[in-house]
């Protein structure tokens, strides 16, 4: 592995780690483990543990359009330390097969010694390297896996971005669409269940459903989703994003991408 810095990255990539670190639970992992334990509690109650923060930024790399493939890591059995297993992070194979690996979530390792190493409390956010060979199971911090698992991100499975440009706010549809899961009758034909499997996986991460009428799948351009009407109606006062969203004196009221002649409930 050989350590790549942020101005060596294609374009694309660094303008990805550039949006992305914006973010302010990143500002908290960026200055991890130099946080409160409230801050701390508040990112992984709001869904932005390693694998969530990894997952988001995949997703993101894609919304970026980034050249290459994508792909979400996971790390079990670190031969270097016991403690140093069950991590997460991103890998992109370049169109010349190049791998690089950006973690941002490395510096939850400085404790991996005691007395704590100060070379891991120093580690940069986000961590880069690149891969000396192909499929590389090594960490730069934890060492090689013997359990390394790969899962490609593609950008069908982005749930787009339901920030406003103007205020960063999220965007609420003013009503249920047509074939809103909330709404009598089962419109979208879900399983037994699934509906609220979707419900507890949303508050779970602190976070709410995207109207699946907004979704990229459909062919919505990216930055155009909208929380659905339903679930923030139903469940908004369960979620952290949902109540932090109110309390920022949001959310961004939208237009419905079909017509909904009918009363919201």
């Amino acid at each position: 592995m050989t350590p790549v810095e942020r101005q060596q990255l294609p374009r694309r990539i660094r303008a990805a780690i550039e949006k992305f670190e914006a973010l302010h639970v990143i500002g908290i992992w960026r200055g991890y483990p130099c946080v409160t334990q409230g801050e701390l509690r508040m990112t992984f109650e709001a869904g932005w543990d390693p694998e969530s923060v990894a997952r988001a930024f995949a997703i993101t790399l894609l919304e970026n359009e980034v050249a290459g493939e994508v792909f979400l890591i996971y790390g079990d059995e670190s031969t270097r330390y016991s403690a140093g297993g069950d991590h997460w992070w991103v890998r992109i194979v370049l169109p010349d097969q190049q791998e690089i690996n950006i973690d941002w979530t490395a510096r939850q390792f400085y404790n991996l010694e005691q007395p704590h190493a100060p070379q891991h409390q120093d580690l940069p956010c986000p961590l880069i390297w690149q891969s000396d060979q192909p499929g590389e199971p090594v960490h730069p911090v934890t060492g090689t896996y013997l359990l390394l698992k790969s899962q490609q991100v593609r950008v069908e499975d982005s749930p787009g971005d339901v920030r406003d440009a103007r205020t960063g706010l999220p965007r609420v549809l003013s009503s249920r669409c047509s074939t809103c899961i909330f709404r009598p009758g089962n419109p979208m034909h879900l399983d037994p269940g699934q509906r609220e499997g979707m419900v507890r996986e949303a508050v779970g991460r602190g976070s709410w459903i995207v109207c699946h009428e907004t979704l990229p799948a459909t062919g919505k351009p990216i930055g155009t989703q909208a929380i659905c009407r339903g679930f923030w109606d139903v469940h908004g006062p369960e979620s952290l994003g949902c109540r932090i969203t109110a309390a920022l004196g949001g959310p961004i009221y939208a237009l419905p991408p079909t017509e909904d002649d009918s009363p919201v409930s």
